[in-house]
């Protein structure tokens, strides 16, 4: 089932900063311009949830690559190596 999302005209976020402010607190607002979607707007718990989940989705992407690039290649690198170059990408 589609998720339906909070919308706000941008003439009403320019008018009502604080309304739009406790819509994000309940979750991700569109802000709409001519009804065609300009924006969205989110709380900043919400942005830092998202970018700690795009970041360990970097990671474990880079950790498949290495290992299909490993099996590929018949060579692995030690579980130390692994986790120093995971850590430099935290």
């Amino acid at each position: 089932m589609n998720e339906l999302y909070q919308t706000i005209a941008a003439g009403d976020l320019k008018a009502n900063t604080n309304k739009a402010f406790v819509m994000a607190q309940k979750g991700p607002v569109i802000v709409l311009s001519r009804a065609t979607p300009k924006a969205v707007l989110v709380s900043p718990e919400e942005w830092n949830r998202i970018a700690k989940r795009l970041k360990m989705l970097e990671a474990l992407q880079e950790a498949q690559q290495i290992e299909a690039h490993n099996n590929a290649n018949q060579s692995w690198v030690s579980s130390q190596e692994m986790k120093e170059r995971l850590a430099k990408r935290a």
